[in-house]
């Protein structure tokens, strides 16, 4: 059935003027504004009170709410600003900071009077000075030049007020917001956009909510200026509308005043080609018609090809009674009661999300086919994913107990932060149930740490603080050191991410080419922060493990090549690292060193010597032995002694070596923080997961060459020793070659039981590999390598393989199907 709603709301304003609404019936559009920017709100009840008369002391709080002082309201005075006003008085703070503004003024025997009510003239006086103006402006003919200068400014529009009168908060609510679109004296910004970045955007049509288009979120709203997001509720009667919105921070919805419109609602009771018919009836509506559905804006025509019978159209026609645009809302459109819900991302896998949610974690198993909408725009989550980060919002349509589509947007991640001291957290908006997470670990705010960086996520309500660093010479800037985006340290280049970061690196910075910096490292692993000089080294100094030397060329930055000695070392946190030294490093490679810096050079020494360490270790209770672990304890486990020998390495968890026994001649090097507890740790060869693993499958022994089969793929390798030996074996090697094998050793008996993580051999239970491979022999020199799940779900008798034993840091590595 046909419905006609007539709305005689605003009258449409000049681009330079805040939307005035016409019909002051609707001041509740005003208190809705006043009351987002914390200057007028209703009572306990809700109730506003419009007809209520103000006293001075209110007004008093509204003027310095609505002023650039807002922020200097200081509570628990012990002063009291008059004598009629002591500092137990609610108003004090307000009226204190109004007259240190010089936005109101006292009697001259000393009151305030804080419980009269406000005089129309006294309130504009006040407003006058919020916008800047002062005595001279107004000059000496009291409350004419006052009210004069209001007039001219048209702050006194439809305020209806006449001198002498006491306000109402109706005519305050009026007064204020016309203020609010005033220009600040001697400034070309207006009151509301230089006190509370706020702008008002005229013309706006809100053409969805989430409960027009389900792929929006259920806090945000489309319109022809944008998306915008909003606290609280939504008016939804405000969907369809044109009118005037003010937005915060350019992202913000604050308030919205609808203009005047007819609105006229149908339903759809057939389609007829390029027709729909509404309520039985066929309007000659044109079809280059602007209409909205969902997020789209279209043309009638194109409308009608989605139009289905149920749906509702509506009408929206100006003054003059012609259709300015029309709506078309779906009759399945989203109400709220379906299970389309808004997660924050935590972490991505190969096909699922960890999200977070109302305090708990979630995972949310997702195919890459599955739709997804990113910017109104139609597309798959395979191809969105890899955008997607921690932090952002993810919509999920749920069909049953599966993922029927999803609506991707990114977050609002503040940061990165440089900590400099121990009021770092009140850069961020949190509160007490902040969750703080260091390292990928769950910490209290008082184990955050000089130069840390952090980051808040507010729709995680968590604070992310990361630790890694990396020292060495600052070599280039590109791409110039003006406006450097990257930086190369040591021969390794580095995104820069934060403007700290920046300004210490361009050429207005502290850090110039040649200076040993160390890079604080974001959550994508790019700069930052930086600190330098007695900064990067009196807390943490680099340490690692030498893979490569050697002599090569290097670029300065003025492109000029030079030639070098130089080290690979990789550090316990696993990241390799190349360094030009000052003298040939090959007989330190495969030892464990200190990296120093002089001149634009680096220095190798052997790592100093500590304390034997030993025992079993225990990741539930973080231990190793008698020692604690950080939280953030970074594990390398390495292959290799002698300079002569392949080095090979590989970045492990505590719970890697859960259970393991480590005697003190496995521990190349380890560290403690200020705690006393373990941070870094470099052992030798405890879990062999650094070696590859495999199947020589072909011996030829007058060749010495080999056909080995790694993960599935074949190579044929001469080597200088020879076994003759088939089978299952642990290799050491690199792109080049072989340098040595052994072989493995098989459980005398075949599994009994098999799963993803484990192997029953008579009644005992063995950890596989988390790289275990598993080779379907179907001859004596033929294996095809299988899945896991192929072995777990066929009908083979399995032969597991290991390197040692468990308790030792071995695993099962290779698993033979026959």
């Amino acid at each position: 059935m046909k419905k006609i709603i007539s709305f005689v709301l605003a009258a449409a304003m000049s681009l330079s003027t805040l939307p005035v609404l016409a019909d002051w019936n609707n001041d509740e559009d005003i208190m809705s504004l006043l009351s987002e920017l914390n200057i007028m709100v209703g009572d306990d009840d809700g109730n506003l009170r419009l007809d209520d008369n103000v006293s001075r002391a209110e007004f008093a709080k509204i003027a310095v709410a609505s002023s650039s002082y807002k922020d200097t309201v200081a509570t628990g005075l012990k002063v009291s600003p008059f004598k009629d006003v002591t500092y137990t008085h609610w108003s004090a703070p307000y009226i204190k900071a109004a007259v240190s503004a010089g936005i109101a003024e006292g009697y001259v025997d000393s009151t305030f009077r804080p419980d009269n009510t406000v005089s129309y003239e006294e309130a504009l006086t006040m407003v006058l000075k919020v916008l800047g103006y002062t005595t001279q402006d107004f000059g000496d003919s009291w409350p004419y030049g006052q009210m004069g200068l209001a007039n001219s400014l048209e702050i006194t529009k439809n305020v209806n007020a006449e001198q002498g009168e006491a306000l109402t908060r109706r005519q305050v609510a009026r007064l204020i917001y016309n203020t609010l679109d005033t220009k600040i004296k001697d400034n070309q910004s207006k009151l509301i956009t230089s006190v509370f970045d706020s702008k008002v955007i005229e013309g706006v049509t809100i053409i969805a909510s989430h409960n027009e288009d389900s792929s929006l979120g259920t806090d945000k709203i489309y319109t022809t200026a944008g998306t915008f997001e909003f606290d609280g509720n939504f008016n939804s009667d405000y969907v369809g509308r044109k009118g005037d919105i003010v937005v915060k921070n350019d992202e913000d919805f604050v308030s919205f005043t609808p203009r005047d419109q007819r609105v006229e609602e149908y339903t759809v009771s057939n389609v007829i080609g390029s027709d729909i018919i509404l309520d039985g009836d066929m309007y000659n509506i044109n079809s280059n018609t602007t209409t909205y559905y969902k997020s789209q804006a279209l043309t009638y025509e194109n409308a009608a090809m989605q139009a289905e019978k149920g749906d509702t159209f509506k009408l929206f026609k100006n003054s003059n009674g012609s259709v300015d645009y029309a709506m078309l809302v779906a009759k399945d459109s989203e109400t709220g009661t379906d299970s389309f819900d808004k997660y924050v991302i935590y972490s991505l896998l190969s096909d699922a999300v960890i999200c977070y949610k109302n305090g708990s974690f979630e995972q949310i198993d997702i195919t890459d086919g599955t739709t997804c909408y990113k910017d109104k725009n139609k597309s798959t989550y395979g191809a969105v994913k890899n955008e997607m980060a921690m932090g952002d919002i993810l919509y999920v349509k749920m069909d049953g107990s599966n993922v029927d589509y999803v609506s991707y947007e990114k977050g609002n991640m503040e940061g990165p932060v440089k900590v400099t001291n121990s009021n770092w957290i009140a850069n961020f908006d949190t509160n007490g149930s902040t969750t703080v997470m260091r390292s990928g670990n769950k910490v209290d705010a008082s184990e955050i740490q000089l130069n840390d960086i952090i980051y808040y996520c507010k729709d995680l309500n968590m604070v992310l603080a990361y630790t890694d660093k990396v020292t060495g010479v600052y070599e280039k800037a590109s791409p110039t050191k003006d406006s450097p985006t990257s930086v190369t340290i040591s021969g390794k280049e580095y995104s820069v991410e934060s403007v700290d970061a920046f300004n210490a690196l361009s050429s207005s910075g502290t850090f110039k080419y040649g200076d040993t910096v160390t890079l604080l490292l974001g959550r994508n692993g790019e700069a930052a922060g930086v600190v330098g000089g007695s900064e990067s080294t009196s807390s943490h100094t680099t340490v690692g493990f030498v893979t490569e030397t050697g002599k090569k060329d290097f670029t300065n930055p003025d492109n000029t090549v030079y030639s070098s000695y130089y080290a690979k070392v990789v550090t316990p946190d696993g990241t390799e690292n190349e360094y030009a030294t000052s003298s040939d490093c090959s007989s330190l490679k495969c030892a464990v060193v200190n990296v120093s810096f002089t001149n634009g050079k680096s220095s190798l020494s052997r790592a100093k010597g500590y304390d034997s360490v030993s025992g079993k270790f225990n990741s539930e209770k973080n231990k190793f032995g008698d020692y604690t672990l950080a939280d953030d304890v970074k594990i390398l486990d390495t292959a290799g002694t002698a300079s002569d020998d392949l080095a090979m390495y590989t970045r492990i968890y505590p719970q890697r070596l859960d259970g393991v026994t480590i005697n003190p001649s496995s521990i190349a090097y380890y560290s403690k923080n200020k705690a006393g507890e373990i941070d870094r740790l470099i052992l030798k060869d405890v879990t062999g997961d650094a070696y590859k693993y495999g199947i020589i499958t072909k011996i030829d022994s007058t060749t010495h060459s080999y056909t080995v089969d790694i993960d599935g793929t074949q190579n044929t390798y001469m080597t200088s020793f020879s076994t003759n030996i088939k089978g299952p074996h642990r290799f050491s090697m690199d792109q080049t070659g072989i340098e040595s094998m052994r072989q493995l050793t098989a459980y005398s008996s075949r599994i009994d039981t098999l799963t993803r993580t484990e192997a029953k051999i008579n009644n005992q239970t063995y950890l596989l590999s988390d790289k275990v491979i598993v080779y379907h022999k179907t001859d004596i020199n033929t294996y095809m390598k299988i899945t896991l799940d192929d072995a777990i779900n066929g009908n083979y008798k399995l032969t597991a393989y290991y390197d040692k034993a468990q308790t030792l840091g071995g695993r099962i590595r290779i698993i033979i199907a026959q």
